[in-house]
């Protein structure tokens, strides 16, 4: 039997929505036609892709995990020899990519780098998830996308990554606080006496606070939140202050830098190493560097112009 990309579509759409049925649905195919791909599969392996256990759902056994991660790069290398209509220049460039973005700079960076794709590759079909770090790390070791942007923590060593810039945290003010009103750089001593937002999310965290420590500061933590847009709400209400590193462009805060040289953080274009890169995946990543680019730039005016 000739393994076809009809078979491994399917085995791949079982296995990301933990059923036959589910997977049916997903592809707008009967349920039966669903179980004979992947009775066929089996049959030529002579070992079982799924456990055929009393949980409700599929799992993946061993040997069909790694099958799976198989079957995604040649479905990945077919949608892209089938995107290939001999178009010449990059106006040409069709197809599908998916892409992944940490939640915390989505907001920030995403609409501007799909614009871009879509000035750049109006045929190009983007797809992208948010998720955490644990989520993109997952994604991009089973290859469900092929690029993530994100930071640089903890992130494993089968994970390629490029520096695309490195950011400063900075502190976040209520535009009517006296804090504002100071020229110049704040000391992280003066925010450590102020109530303080935390973002709690893992790495973020730590990452947020060790500025502090770095000086043997212990900041006064008034609210944890996980989310930037509701650490911004509470600053523009006078409830405190905040660490960020996303740029945040809101009319009642106000963005201080630092008086004291603190660590750095890295934004990356994230890659698993064992995907081999396509073209699609090198135009979109240049969208990612001249979209964080563009980023940065309308930054660095705002802190021009609040300096004047």
């Amino acid at each position: 039997m000739n393994v076809s990309i009809r078979l491994l579509r399917y085995f791949i759409a079982t296995a990301e929505t933990g059923s036959t049925a589910a997977a049916a649905k997903a592809l707008n195919v009967s349920q039966p036609s669903i179980s004979v791909a992947i009775r066929d599969l089996e049959g030529l392996f002579q070992q079982p892709l799924f456990s055929r256990d009393r949980s409700p759902g599929m799992t993946l056994t061993h040997f069909g995990a790694r099958k799976l991660v198989e079957a995604r790069q040649i479905v990945s290398a077919a949608k892209v020899f089938e995107a290939d209509d001999g178009a010449e220049g990059e106006e040409g460039v069709a197809g599908e990519i998916s892409i992944g973005v940490f939640t915390t700079i989505a907001a920030r960076y995403l609409p501007i780098i799909l614009r871009l794709a879509k000035e750049r590759f109006p045929r190009l079909q983007i797809n992208f998830i948010e998720g955490d770090l644990a989520k993109l790390e997952s994604l991009l070791s089973s290859q469900q996308i092929e690029l993530a942007l994100t930071y640089d923590v903890g992130l494993p060593a089968s994970i390629d990554m490029e520096c695309i810039a490195e950011l400063e945290p900075y502190a976040l003010v209520h535009i009517g606080s006296e804090l504002a009103r100071q020229p110049g750089p704040l000391s992280l001593h003066q925010l450590a006496h102020e109530p303080f937002i935390l973002i709690d999310l893992p790495h973020s965290r730590d990452f947020l606070l060790s500025p502090f420590w770095q000086y043997n500061l212990s900041p006064t933590i008034r609210y944890r939140t996980t989310s930037i847009e509701v650490a911004k709400g509470m600053v523009a209400n006078g409830l405190g202050v905040s660490l960020l590193i996303t740029s945040t462009e809101s009319p009642a805060i106000v963005e201080k830098p630092i008086k004291e040289k603190i660590l750095r953080q890295r934004l990356v274009i994230a890659r698993a190493k064992q995907i081999t890169q396509t073209r699609t995946s090198c135009l979109l990543a240049e969208c990612m560097r001249d979209g964080a680019a563009e980023v940065l730039a309308r930054q660095m005016t705002l802190q021009n112009a609040e300096a004047r």
